[in-house]
């Protein structure tokens, strides 16, 4: 069963993403939205889309490594990714 080994390969991921404290925010960046997205893709997602501010957070929706549709919400202060959920498949 490969689900709990992507998702602990997924967890690792974010977690080697996280930037560390001295490095700088996305809120100093005070970058475009290009910006914001490029750095997204840095840390391994791709076809980024929605990519909206609530509050303090950016939520998005982006493919992971894996291929995988996931919902992603990114603090705007630190970078760090707080909240990660799949995206099930459209039904028919």
């Amino acid at each position: 069963m490969l689900f709990p080994f992507r998702a602990v390969v997924l967890l690792l991921l974010v977690l080697a993403a996280t930037p560390l404290a001295g490095s700088v925010s996305l809120a100093q960046k005070r970058g475009s939205q290009e910006r914001i997205i490029h750095d997204i893709e840095t840390r391994g997602f791709r076809n980024v889309t929605g990519l909206q501010r609530r509050g303090v957070n950016y939520v998005f929706q982006a493919e992971d490594l894996f291929g995988e549709k996931v919902r992603v919400v990114m603090n705007v202060q630190t970078g760090e990714i707080v909240g990660l959920s799949k995206i099930p498949p459209k039904q028919n």
